[in-house]
């Protein structure tokens, strides 16, 4: 039940010039965000302070949220991440093997310029508000952090179950409380 988002990233020159340094910005606070899937469209904002307590302890760089292939880094050694006032900043060093270089190579030139993570809210992390045209879902609390990836389009990509689920139970909810309201109304209306 993770939930996938974009940011940027880009390549940094590194003092060791044999390095492959990548710094980015997978999440950023208090920005609205238009996301789709299967359940609709919906504003998503991750508050500042939803990263407070949340388990960093154990996350991935991947390119593509490709779990099959090798890491190109990992918490704590090799990627570093730290809560800043406008969101999450990342610096990777990469390895030198040809993933690591290719993917380097293509952050440098812009061809890939787009960062995505993959994570959990906490139990109550979230809350949405219905309104005539949009809904609003803010992200309060992330539980866990899973994995940040390089990813070739930086364009919102489709939630995952979790959240269409999650969605999709909200939108049911408010469905139904609408119903009881207008039968309500309904039956007020013929006492009248």
């Amino acid at each position: 039940m993770k939930e996938l988002r974009i940011a940027e990233i880009r390549a940094k020159e590194s003092a060791d010039s044999k390095e492959l340094v990548l710094v980015g910005k997978p999440i950023i606070f208090d920005t609205p965000t238009t996301i789709c899937d299967l359940a609709g469209e919906y504003v998503e904002v991750i508050q500042r302070g939803a990263l407070d307590g949340a388990d960093m302890s154990d996350v991935r760089l991947l390119v593509n949220h490709d779990t099959a292939r090798i890491p190109l880094a990992r918490t704590p050694k090799t990627m570093q991440l730290s809560v800043a006032d406008d969101g999450l900043d990342m610096v990777a060093i990469l390895p030198d093997t040809e993933d690591g270089r290719s993917v380097y190579t293509s952050v440098k030139r812009g061809d890939l310029s787009g960062m995505s993570f993959a994570f959990t809210v906490d139990e109550g992390g979230d809350s949405y508000e219905f309104h005539d045209s949009f809904i609003k879902r803010t992200i309060t609390r992330i539980k866990k952090l899973y994995e940040c990836s390089i990813v070739s389009f930086p364009a919102y990509p489709q939630t995952s179950v979790e959240a269409r689920h999650s969605i999709s139970t909200h939108i049911a909810e408010a469905a139904l409380r609408n119903r009881a309201k207008c039968l309500v109304n309904s039956i007020l209306l013929k006492r009248i």
